[in-house]
């Protein structure tokens, strides 16, 4: 009896153990999809000094907000930092009831490559 009841609660742990586990893997997807994305946004606001509608077309189809941080400043020099930052949110298997938002901060440097 003792050993049926520790085979239930064991592969009841071993199971939450496992959505544990594949919440982490799908949070870590999420920031790697994200970083990925990043280089792609750095060089393109890196030619084009601003987030155009392309990057902001870009971003909406992969489900991913993207946000100055420094809207006030509107002419950019070359050398100048352009500091941005893409949203996603996740909606977890068993580490919460709430979605929430994977956020990363990245900068470009305007004009560096031409």
């Amino acid at each position: 009896m003792g050993s049926k009841l520790g085979l239930i609660l064991s592969i009841s742990i071993i199971f939450f153990a496992f959505l544990f586990g594949a919440d982490l893997i799908m949070i870590q997807l999420q920031y790697t999809d994200l970083d990925s994305m990043s280089a792609t946004i750095s060089y393109k606001i890196s030619k084009e000094a601003e987030i155009s509608e392309s990057l902001l077309a870009m971003c909406e189809e992969r489900n991913v907000t993207i946000v100055a941080l420094n809207p006030e400043v509107t002419g950019y020099q070359k050398g100048d930092i352009f500091s941005y930052t893409l949203t996603r949110e996740y909606t977890p298997l068993v580490l919460g009831n709430q979605p929430f938002d994977i956020t990363i901060t990245r900068h470009a440097v305007i004009s560096i490559l031409n």
